[in-house]
C-alpha cells in the first residue's frame, strides 16, 4: 500500500510540474513518435555521448497523459548509460504490449444500428506510453544515421498498435463476422 501511494505521489507530481518538457538547442539526436490515426506526436530531443544519456527535453500535442509520461519517462533515463536506457525502454515496451493485450473485449449489442453495434474502445493511455517510447527507439536510430553519414533534422516512426480486436485501430472495432 505505501508503495502506491509512493507511485501515485510520483505521478501526480509529474502530472503538476512536468520535468523536461522543452527543447534542447544542440541535441546528438531528436525522435518523433506520431500517431496518425489522432495526429498525435511526441518529439525528443537528446544529448548524449557514446556511452550515455547526457541531458534528454521532449514536446508534444498530446494530451496531459503524454506530457506526464514523457515526464516520467525522460527522467527515468536521464543521466543513464545508452545501455541501461534501452534496457528501461524494452522492459516497459513489453509492459505496452501486455497493456494492450489486457484490453477487454468490446461489447456487442445487436439491438443498435449496424455501424452502432460494437462499442468503442479507447487505448488512449496505451498510445500516449506508445509516442514516448516510440520518440525514443526514433532518436536512438537517429543516432545512428547521423554517425552512418545521413544529415537529417529528426528521424520519425509511427506508432504501432497491437490491439487484439482489430489489425488497424484500436479506437473503434468494426463488427465481426462470427463464421468460422
Amino acid at each position: 500500500m505505501n508503495e502506491e501511494k509512493e507511485l501515485q505521489a510520483e505521478i501526480g507530481k509529474h502530472l503538476m510540474q512536468p520535468e523536461n518538457y522543452g527543447k534542447i538547442e544542440d541535441a546528438t539526436c531528436v525522435g518523433v513518435g506520431i500517431d496518425h490515426a489522432t495526429k498525435s506526436y511526441v518529439i525528443m530531443y537528446i544529448k548524449r555521448d557514446n556511452n550515455s544519456i547526457v541531458d534528454v527535453k521532449f514536446g508534444t500535442n498530446g494530451n496531459q497523459d503524454t506530457t506526464t509520461l514523457g515526464s516520467i519517462f525522460t527522467e527515468m533515463i536521464k543521466g543513464e548509460t545508452i545501455e541501461s536506457a534501452l534496457e528501461i525502454t524494452s522492459a516497459l515496451e513489453k509492459d505496452l504490449k501486455d497493456s494492450y493485450a489486457a484490453i477487454p473485449a468490446p461489447k456487442v449489442d445487436t439491438t443498435k444500428p449496424e455501424g452502432e453495434q460494437v462499442e468503442a474502445i479507447s487505448t488512449e493511455h496505451q498510445d500516449s506510453a506508445n509516442m514516448v517510447l516510440t520518440a525514443f527507439r526514433a532518436a536512438m536510430r537517429h543516432y545512428e544515421r547521423v554517425v552512418g553519414g545521413i544529415e537529417e533534422e529528426q528521424f520519425e516512426m509511427s506508432i504501432v498498435k497491437t490491439c487484439p480486436y482489430s489489425t488497424t485501430e484500436c479506437h473503434f472495432v468494426k463488427k465481426q463476422s462470427r463464421e468460422s
